[in-house]
Formats: C-alpha cells, sequence, structure tokens
C-alpha cells in the first residue's frame, strides 16, 4: 500500500513534481541531478523521493551555473568534492582550488559579456540610423546606406545586418 503524504502545505517535504514547478526545471533534470550526487533525496518505503529545503537550495545553485555555461562534471566536483576527502584540509584545500577555478572562469565570462555588451551598444547606435529609412535594407534600394558603409565596426551589427545577405 502507498504511502500517502499530507498536502504539500503540511510538509517539510517536496516531491519531484513539485520540485521542479519550484526551480523551473524538469524531473528528468533533477534526477540527472541526483544521479550526479548533487542532491539525494530520501525515499518513501514506495520509492517516492522526497526533497528537503537543502536540496532545493543545492539544486537551485547548479542549475544556475549550468544556465550559465558551467559543465556538469565541474558542477559535480564541487557538489562532492568534500565527501570524497579523509580530513577538513584536504577538503578544504580541494574546495579552494575549485572556487580558484570557479572564480577565473567567471572572470572571463564577465570580461567577453562587457566586450560584448560595448559591441552591442556601436551596433544599436550604427543601426538605429536606418529608423527613417524607406528604403529596402540592401545595396542595391539603398546604395548610401550608413551601416553598409560601417557594417564591419561591431560584430553584431555584421551578425544582423550583413549587404551581403539577402
Amino acid at each position: 500500500m502507498a504511502v500517502r503524504l499530507p498536502p504539500r502545505n503540511q510538509r517539510d517535504v517536496m516531491k519531484i513534481g513539485e520540485l521542479a514547478e519550484r526551480l523551473n526545471t524538469t524531473p528528468r533534470t533533477i534526477r540527472l541531478y541526483e544521479e550526479l550526487g548533487v542532491i539525494a533525496p530520501e525515499r518513501t518505503p514506495g520509492g517516492t523521493r522526497l526533497y528537503r529545503e537543502k536540496d532545493a537550495k543545492r539544486l537551485k545553485i547548479a542549475l544556475r551555473l549550468a544556465h550559465l555555461g558551467r559543465e556538469l562534471g565541474d558542477i559535480e566536483r564541487l557538489a562532492r568534492t568534500r565527501e570524497r576527502c579523509v580530513s577538513g584540509a584536504q577538503a578544504a584545500a580541494g574546495a579552494v582550488t575549485l572556487l580558484v577555478e570557479l572564480r577565473g572562469w567567471i572572470d572571463k565570462n564577465l570580461d567577453e559579456l562587457s566586450a560584448l555588451k560595448i559591441d552591442l551598444q556601436k551596433a544599436d547606435a550604427l543601426i538605429r540610423q536606418c529608423f527613417e529609412c524607406p528604403n529596402k535594407p540592401n545595396r542595391k534600394d539603398c546604395p548610401a546606406c550608413p551601416i553598409d558603409r560601417q557594417v564591419d565596426s561591431t560584430d553584431l551589427a555584421r551578425l544582423i545586418w550583413d549587404p551581403d545577405c539577402p
């Protein structure tokens, strides 16, 4: 006979669907992070996964890192380094190494995003020059196009407004 849980507002655990809804993800994704050892839910005698607030917090940061482009193996190492160590000193050294690596990755991405933001500002200013243009945006119909002359001044403008593309 299956164990019936009280209503959600009367318990301190969540079922997989409830956790998925809360974190805007899927049960399949949650099971993947469980397989990686990032979270370890309790189980009812019938096998229903039960997640506590600590699981939600761990999964939330893991999903955030993944969404930002961190690889699953790196997330798994962050989540499981402590448990693989035989001493606090070893765990601290391993965790700090991973945090330094994560900081470097964040800094690199911030640099790339800053450069992209500057390029976006240039592209935006360039493309806004055509707000009042009645011509079809190509070399044939708009031979004096200001963007055409400066399209290589930004990478985004080249992507968006390549005069050689149809």
